[in-house]
Order: C-alpha cells, then sequence, then structure tokens
C-alpha cells in the first residue's frame, strides 16, 4: 500500500463513525464543532505545504502544531502540563528508537514497520493518558518530535518534510490503535469491578 492511502481510509472511517452516533464513545470531551472543523481543516490544509529554512512543511504538519497548542494551551493545571510533556517525551523516544532500528530486528515486527510503531506508541499513549484528547496531544507531539529527530540524524542524506504520507498514515493509526486499546482496558475494567460487585454482594447475603 502506498504512503498516505492508509491515512485515507482512516479519515473516512473515522468520519463514518462519528456522523454514525459514536463520537460520545470513542470521543468524549470532544464538541461536534471542534471535530469538523478539524475535519474541514484536513482537507483543506492536506495539499498545502511551505519550507522554512530548508525545512518543508505540509499541511498536516501545521494542523498538528495547531492541535498541540491549543490543547496545552487549554490544559488546566501545572502537573497534567508536566504529565503531558513527559509523556510526549517517551512516545518521541520509543517513536524515534523504532524508525532507526527496527529494520535491525524483523522479529519484533508485526505486518509492517509503520503498523509496528503505530501499536506501540498507541498502547503507551492509552496506558499512560485516560482522555482522549491528551492521547491524540501526546502522539502529534511524538510524532512531531520523533521526526524531527529522524530528519535531522539524517539531514545530509535526506530531504527535511515534516508530516509527509507516511507519517500520516502512522499519526492516524497510533490515534486509532490508542482508543481502541482504552476502550478494551476500559470495558476489562468494568467487567472486573462488576465481577467484583456481585461476589462482594453475595458474600454479604451468605453472611449470617
Amino acid at each position: 500500500m502506498n504512503a498516505g492511502y492508509l491515512s485515507l481510509l482512516l479519515v473516512v472511517v473515522a468520519l463514518i463513525l462519528v456522523l454514525s452516533g459514536w463520537k460520545d464513545i470513542l470521543l468524549r470531551g470532544m464538541t461536534p464543532t471542534s471535530l469538523l472543523l478539524f475535519f474541514v481543516l484536513w482537507i483543506v490544509l492536506l495539499p498545502l505545504s511551505f519550507e522554512w529554512q530548508s525545512i518543508q512543511f505540509s499541511g498536516s504538519a501545521i494542523l498538528w502544531i495547531g492541535i498541540l497548542s491549543y490543547v496545552f494551551v487549554s490544559m488546566r493545571g501545572s502537573l497534567l502540563r508536566f504529565h503531558l510533556i513527559s509523556v510526549s517525551l517517551l512516545l518521541s523516544s520509543v517513536y524515534f528508537f523504532l524508525k532507526e532500528t527496527i529494520h535491525l530486528m524483523p522479529t519484533i515486527m508485526i505486518w509492517n514497520a509503520t503498523f509496528t510503531t503505530a501499536l506501540m506508541v498507541g498502547v503507551l499513549a492509552a496506558g499512560l493518558l485516560r482522555q482522549p484528547g491528551l492521547q491524540i496531544a501526546a502522539i502529534t507531539a511524538a510524532l512531531l518530535l520523533g521526526e524531527s529527530m529522524s530528519l535531522y540524524a539524517h539531514r545530509d542524506t535526506a530531504i527535511v518534510v515534516i508530516g509527509h504520507a507516511g507519517a500520516q498514515d502512522l499519526w492516524w493509526l497510533s490515534i486509532f490503535t490508542a482508543r481502541a486499546v482504552s476502550l478494551l482496558l476500559e470495558a476489562m475494567g468494568n467487567a472486573v469491578r462488576g465481577m467484583a460487585k456481585r461476589v462482594a454482594d453475595r458474600l454479604r447475603i451468605r453472611k449470617p
């Protein structure tokens, strides 16, 4: 599959899920207006790009920077900001490590390098952050930082492009993974709590 096709497919899937009423389950806390604005900006900015000091920024990178800035500014509490920054740095380190070394460790690869990286980044984001907005912000920051480090490491042999089609695939796949894992963990937690409650009720009834 060519780079960019996966992100296009996931955009369509995300639109279908949001319009079919899954927003309150998948993206709690996000307003319909903000989601509509995001999809409109994604469609409008995707074909655009600009160059700054020999670094080319795609339209998706511009939108990612905007998302990250908005989430960080709108957050309440220094501790939560520090937690988001620390998680973002961890995820960016994982992303950079996998991007540079995964071709040397084919045994850990699941399907392909993009899917493996997205799976690990998404699972970590779901395990360390609960709110969908914070998960998206952490993944966005990790992708921007990790991609920047990788491009800087190969600045003499590659054109520096932030937000290329492959990065778009990875971003969307990481977010889908994070939300899917979050829902799975939430369902497992509810099941365990329900089971513990039923056991406690039965023990309470049996007491003389």
